[in-house]
């Protein structure tokens, strides 16, 4: 009586576990996601090689009202976070534009379109254009995109980086506080440090 109880314990396991999918998200990073960039994928880590993939980006410079495209060129993928930051934070700048097929907006930093996602396991390539708009207000100087990029379940990359783009001269969204807080000096000097670290 009690192997046959133990056996039918051991296959309600199994049938529980083939119909609950594991923890992974093929309609869409969540939204805990925002700030680590981290998908949940079960069992799985983040590649430690180098990423296959970088941006291309449409111009180095923004200027509020200008939307920038952003390609990310390498191996066809799958899964995708994409935002847009400034160094030193967490927070997910400006929004994007209506997303290209098979990609959906994902509300981060209390923005509905602070990032995009995939919205399926479909395969994205290079010519899926994503199209950036910067912040109206509190423009930082420079902004770089991020991404987590997903080849399959078990095979992503997170902080995949572009190259930063700088505000344009003639931008009106300048990030008045920092500007007034900061002596010019020390934000040279601060804009000299990001650039020897991050290049």
């Amino acid at each position: 009586m009690a192997h046959w109880r133990l056996s039918l314990l051991f296959g309600s396991a199994v049938l529980w576990a083939t119909l609950i999918p594991c923890s992974a998200f093929p309609t869409g990073a969540p939204a805990s996601a925002c700030e680590n960039m981290l998908p949940v994928h079960t069992g799985a880590q983040p590649q430690q090689i180098r990423a296959p993939y970088e941006f291309l980006v449409s111009s180095p410079s923004f200027l509020n009202g200008q939307p920038i495209n952003i390609q990310i060129l390498g191996p066809a993928y799958r899964g995708l976070l994409l935002e847009a930051r400034s160094f030193g934070s967490n927070t997910a700048l400006g929004s994007w534009k209506t997303p290209p097929n098979n990609t959906k907006f994902l509300q981060c930093s209390g923005n509905p379109h602070g990032a995009v996602t995939h919205s399926n396991t479909n395969l994205k390539t290079r010519q899926t254009t994503y199209t950036w708009l910067p912040p109206n207000s509190g423009c930082p100087q420079v902004v770089m995109f991020m991404a987590t990029v997903a080849q399959s379940h078990e095979i992503y990359w997170i902080n995949v980086r572009s190259k930063v783009i700088w505000k344009n001269p003639k931008a009106t969204c300048g990030a008045e506080m920092l500007t007034r807080t900061w002596p010019t000096a020390a934000l040279l000097s601060l804009l000299l440090l990001i650039l020897l670290v991050y290049f």
